[in-house]
């Protein structure tokens, strides 16, 4: 894998390369600058604003950017995006303490973040159904979880190789990837 990541390692340098033993990923927000909820727009789709609802009994008004009363769809796969506070320019979602407050019916954006799978092997050619047979426990060296470097939340134990798999999974269908 560190093979694999050397090759595309220039072009994400807000990323490093996450491996089983790393420390495993709390959520810290004492010490966070809270680049997730306060820097990136959070773009949602269908599935997930209907999740929204259901978990969190808000209205879509509460919580997508909304104009005349109404959400607001861009033309996009994800069309809706999650709203922000005016007056901090900031996720509406996040508490004074910087918890969410709809942790349990998150977007899927929230839900992968500080994490991203990534394929440099698709620049030789490789395919998604290839890409998805590379996610199997014991191949290494084609997807590759790598984490957000900003993120001060890596400080819990280390990630056995079991739940590093998952995770690599999860965050593969996050991203879009097909379920197995």
């Amino acid at each position: 894998m560190r093979v694999a990541w050397a090759t595309v390692q220039q072009r994400y340098q807000a990323y490093e390369l996450f491996l089983p033993g790393d420390p495993s990923f709390m959520c810290q927000p004492h010490v966070c600058d809270a680049h997730c909820c306060r820097k990136f727009s959070v773009s949602v789709g269908e599935e997930e604003r209907l999740r929204m609802e259901r978990e969190t009994g808000l209205t879509p008004i509460q919580f997508l950017e909304c104009e005349d009363g109404e959400p607001i769809a861009l033309p996009m796969l994800r069309p809706y995006l999650l709203r922000r506070s005016e007056k901090e320019s900031r996720c509406a979602m996040l508490g004074d303490g910087l918890e969410c407050t709809v942790y349990t019916g998150r977007p899927d954006a929230c839900r992968q973040y500080p994490y991203q799978v990534l394929f440099p092997a698709r620049a030789r050619g490789l395919d998604r159904d290839e890409a998805t047979r590379a996610l199997r426990p014991g191949v290494h060296d084609v997807a590759l979880l790598v984490r957000h470097i900003e993120c001060p939340g890596f400080t819990g134990p280390p990630i056995p190789e079991d739940l590093w798999h998952s995770l690599r999974q999860t965050t593969f269908e996050l991203q879009g990837g097909p379920v197995r």
